[in-house]
C-alpha cells in the first residue's frame, strides 16, 4: 500500500510539474513566490541571530576572552546590518517584485557571512581551556544550523550558504585537528550534518511543491473569472438579443392582433382557405353577404360552396390555377349565396407561404362587381 501511494504520488508531482510549466513566466513567478516566502521568516531570522550574538558575547566576557568576543561581536553586527537592510529593502518593494532573483542572491550573500561568523566560534575562536563555552558553541551551532530550516528552505541554496560555514569547518577543526583525529566522534558529526542538510533540501522540495500548487491554483482561478467575464458578457448579449425577441414577437402579436380585428370587422366579405381550398375561417360580413354561418361552412371546399353549377367546370380551374401562381391576383366570377341568388362578385386572391415557401393559407377577398 505504501508503495501504491508514493507511486501515486510521483505521478501527482509529475502532473503539476507539467501544469504548471505552461502558465505564463512560471518560473519568475515561482520564484517569486519562493523568495516572498523566504522574506516572511527573513526579519525573525536576522533578530534571532543578533540576540544569539549578544549572548555569545557576554559568554566570551564570562570567559576571560571579551577582547576576541568584541571583534567578532563587530563582525557579526556589520553581517547583521548587510542582512537587515536586504530585508528592510525587499520589503519597501511594490509588489510583484520586478528582480526577485536579485533578492534571493542577496540574502543567499548574508547567509554565507553569517555561517562564517558562526563557524568563527567552532574554529579560531574555540575556548583553548576546557569550559562550558565548548558546550555553549555546540549548542548555539546545532540550534542555528538546524533550526533555520524553515526559515531558509523556501528558496534553493539560502539555507545551505549558512549551515555549511557554520557546521563544517567546526566539525573538522574540533574533532579532527584541535585534539588529534577522532573518527567515530568526526564521522558522526558529519553524519549528521549531512542529515540536517538533507531534511533541509526535502523541506525545500516540499515548499517548492506546495507553491507549483498555489501557483496553479491561481491560473485556474484567473482563468475562471475571465472566463466568468467573457460569460457574463455572453449572458447580457443573449439578455439583450432576448429581450428584443421577446418585444418583436410582442409587437408581432398585436400586430396580428389588430390585424384579426380588422379582418373579423372589415364590411368586406374575406374567406381564409387551406391550400386545398377547404375554408378554415370566415368573417362576419361574409356570413351577411352570403347567408352562411362559419359553422355552416368550416372545412367545406370553397369552390364548391359558392360557385353556380353552370361555372362549375370553368371557375374552379380558373380559381385554383391563381391560386398556384403564388402571387395577388384578381378574378371576376358570380358566387352564389344560401338561397340560390347569382351574386356578381371580384375575387381578390392572395396565397400566403410559410418562411420555407410551402402553401399556408389562400385569403380571398369578395367585393361586388
Amino acid at each position: 500500500m505504501l508503495m501504491r501511494s508514493d507511486v501515486g504520488q510521483d505521478l501527482a508531482l509529475s502532473r503539476i510539474d507539467r501544469d504548471v510549466e505552461k502558465i505564463p513566466d512560471y518560473r519568475r513567478r515561482l520564484l517569486a513566490k519562493q523568495v516572498n516566502e523566504l522574506f516572511f521568516f527573513a526579519p525573525a531570522a536576522v533578530a534571532f541571530s543578533f540576540i544569539g550574538s549578544i549572548a555569545t558575547v557576554i559568554v566570551f566576557y564570562d570567559t576571560g576572552e571579551l577582547q576576541k568576543g568584541l571583534f567578532w561581536f563587530l563582525f557579526a553586527t556589520i553581517v547583521m546590518f548587510f542582512r537587515g537592510v536586504v530585508a528592510f529593502g525587499y520589503h519597501q518593494q511594490k509588489r510583484p517584485v520586478a528582480d526577485p532573483g536579485k533578492w534571493a542572491r542577496l540574502m543567499v550573500i548574508g547567509n554565507v557571512f553569517a555561517g562564517i561568523q558562526w563557524g568563527l566560534i567552532g574554529t579560531v575562536l574555540f575556548p583553548d581551556e576546557h569550559n562550558y563555552r565548548e558546550l555553549f558553541t555546540v549548542l548555539v551551532l546545532t540550534s542555528y544550523v538546524a533550526g533555520s530550516i524553515p526559515a531558509f528552505s523556501p528558496v534553493k541554496w539560502a539555507h545551505l550558504a549558512l549551515a555549511v560555514p557554520a557546521s563544517v569547518p567546526p566539525a573538522i577543526y574540533i574533532f579532527f585537528m584541535r585534539d588529534g583525529v577522532n573518527w567515530i566522534g568526526g564521522g558522526m558529526s558529519l553524519f549528521l550534518i549531512f542529515c540536517v542538510l538533507f531534511f533541509s533540501y526535502k523541506q525545500y522540495q516540499i515548499v517548492e511543491h506546495r507553491l507549483k500548487v498555489e501557483l496553479e491554483n491561481e491560473e485556474l482561478l484567473s482563468r475562471s473569472l475571465q472566463s466568468n467575464s467573457t460569460l457574463s458578457l455572453s449572458n447580457q448579449e443573449l439578455k439583450n438579443r432576448t429581450e428584443f425577441e421577446r418585444r418583436a414577437k410582442t409587437e408581432a402579436s398585436v400586430r396580428a392582433d389588430l390585424l384579426a380585428s380588422h379582418v373579423a370587422n372589415t364590411l368586406l366579405p374575406i374567406a381564409e382557405c387551406d391550400r386545398h381550398l377547404n375554408v378554415v375561417e370566415w368573417n362576419a360580413a361574409a356570413e351577411r353577404a352570403l347567408g352562411y354561418r362559419f359553422k355552416d361552412v368550416r372545412g367545406q371546399h370553397l369552390t364548391s360552396l359558392l360557385l353556380p353549377a353552370e361555372n362549375q367546370v370553368a371557375g374552379r380551374p380558373a380559381i385554383e390555377k391563381l391560386v398556384g401562381e403564388n402571387r395577388a391576383s384578381t378574378i371576376a366570377i358570380p358566387l352564389q349565396d344560401n338561397r340560390g341568388h347569382r351574386i356578381p362578385m371580384h375575387l381578390f386572391i392572395t396565397p400566403l407561404r410559410s418562411a420555407d415557401g410551402s402553401m399556408a393559407r389562400v385569403a380571398i377577398i369578395m367585393a361586388k362587381a
